[in-house]
């Protein structure tokens, strides 16, 4: 008998990416200051990294913290309603967001 597969949610606002802005200081070896300014960059939401983290736990997902949208699914699981597959990427949050959105254009239209 097969198991049947585990299904997850998360409400959309948190398939977004969030400003993670820094002031930085880039000196050399001698402590010279070289550099001095704002850093713009983002993020995943808090609560789509909390729930990348859990997958990871429960052994759904294996994180590859060395470059974006590198996780990789080890067990099949539904996101709200969008399926993943064994070997398929998991995506960072905006990049997910984006796809569930043409999943559901998509879907519409069929």
């Amino acid at each position: 008998m097969k198991k049947p597969i585990k299904q997850f949610r998360l409400k959309k606002e948190y398939l977004s990416s969030v400003p993670d802005n820094k002031y930085m200081i880039l000196s050399d070896l001698s402590g010279k200051i070289i550099l001095k300014g704002d850093s713009y960059a983002c993020k995943d939401h808090p609560e789509f990294t909390n729930l990348r983290n859990r997958l990871c736990e429960l052994g759904y997902i294996s994180i590859e913290h060395s470059w974006i949208n590198g996780d990789k699914v080890l067990t099949p699981f539904k996101l709200n309603k969008l399926s993943f597959k064994k070997n398929d990427q998991f995506p960072c949050a905006s990049a997910l967001g984006i796809k569930m959105f043409a999943t559901k254009i998509k879907n519409e239209k069929e």
